[in-house]
């Protein structure tokens, strides 16, 4: 479910389109200094929003430089960093792994085992300097889990499971701002996962995969994704967030809506008669 927190990047400025991606060099040099080179492959811009949230609400002013890496060994270009840069790197390993080993259990994917292999040592560092949000993120894998058995009807139970995660990995600290910010970490989990279902829906109706809105159609998504929108949106207006806040603004209202499938839906008869079945299961 990576993926879906991303700018329009057609519609910033210049300015914001170089400041937005130095955040995102900053977590990538994050990620290499805490896991090494190869977690840099993990690298997303999901957990960039993530810095970015928490470094305006916490006014937490990020390094800068200019530098090569091995992504970019011959022209230099511009970072942030700072702290939670570094606390974001652990998160995003976190995910990586405890989803690497999801898909493994559920799919015996040799390549997921092998990959998860590859961040073991890094996650149990991470899930020993935050035993919090590794334990939320086991008790969300978990619950989807048991969606996924069970075939749950209910898109609002796995996107809760999905929001806990979410909301435990937005609360940096118990503190004044954990509050708001586990509400809105649990609003745009619910609608990341609620969007994933959309964007997935065809493909597994079609191989005959679990998917929440499987009772649904597609008049029904734009409705349920645009009130998870608001919810997202307003917990955001209760944040202290004034650096970056255009850039953000942007992410919330267009970008992360660019994961909506536009193409036609397949809705023939044999794809009806899946939907039957599966809902049935």
């Amino acid at each position: 479910m990576f993926g879906y927190i991303t700018a329009n990047q057609n519609a910033m400025s210049a300015e914001q389109q170089a400041r937005y991606r130095a955040w995102y060099c900053g977590l990538c040099k994050a990620l290499s200094m805490q896991h090494g080179g190869k977690s840099r492959f993990t690298l997303n811009y999901d957990m960039t929003f993530l810095v970015m949230l928490l470094s305006s609400v916490y006014d937490c002013a990020p390094d800068s430089g200019c530098e090569r890496c091995a992504a970019h060994p011959i022209k230099r270009h511009d970072y942030l960093f700072n702290d939670i840069s570094l606390y974001a790197a652990d998160m995003n390993v976190l995910l990586v792994y405890h989803n690497l080993r999801d898909d493994w259990q559920d799919d015996r994917s040799l390549k997921a085992l092998a990959a998860s292999g590859l961040f073991r040592k890094a996650a149990r560092r991470a899930a020993e300097a935050y035993p919090r949000q590794s334990q939320a993120i086991l008790d969300g894998l978990e619950a989807l889990a048991a969606c996924e058995t069970s075939g749950e009807t209910n898109p609002d139970i796995p996107a809760e499971a999905f929001g806990g995660i979410m909301a435990e990995l937005f609360a940096l600290r118990d503190d004044d701002h954990a509050d708001d910010l586990r509400r809105f970490g649990r609003a745009l989990g619910r609608f990341i996962y609620i969007m994933d279902a959309c964007a997935d829906f065809d493909s597994d109706l079609r191989h005959a995969r679990y998917n929440p809105l499987v009772t649904m159609t597609r008049s029904d998504f734009i409705p349920i994704l645009t009130m998870l929108a608001a919810e997202c949106t307003q917990a955001f207006d209760r944040l202290p967030v004034t650096t970056d806040r255009e850039i953000m603004e942007n992410i919330l209202y267009s970008g992360m809506w660019s994961g909506y499938p536009t193409e036609k839906p397949h809705d023939n008869k044999k794809t009806r008669k899946k939907k039957e079945v599966l809902s049935e299961q």
